[in-house]
């Protein structure tokens, strides 16, 4: 599934992919709330989630940028290449 055709679902349908096809790849909490991060075929998808009720507060779906850019500053590339040899 391509980004723009996940932006065409409603959101029922696009949580019901979220939960058949995401992978979580990380996950932080910050004070009340619980920021998730998907893949999904190539996109993602960031959820923040209130600690105490789980209810999704926020969702927005994306392919590069500034979103995704906070996570990778988390794992330096010089590590992470240590663990490929």
């Amino acid at each position: 599934m391509k980004l723009c055709e996940y932006k065409k679902l409603n959101d029922e349908e696009q949580y019901r992919v979220l939960w058949a096809h995401g992978e979580l790849i990380d996950a932080c909490i910050e004070g009340h709330v619980r920021k998730l991060l998907y893949a999904i075929d190539g996109f993602y998808v960031e959820l923040w989630c209130h600690v105490l009720t789980n209810k999704v507060l926020w969702r927005l779906s994306f392919k590069q940028g500034k979103l995704l850019e906070k996570y990778l500053d988390k794992y330096p590339v010089d590590r992470l290449l240590d663990f490929s040899v």
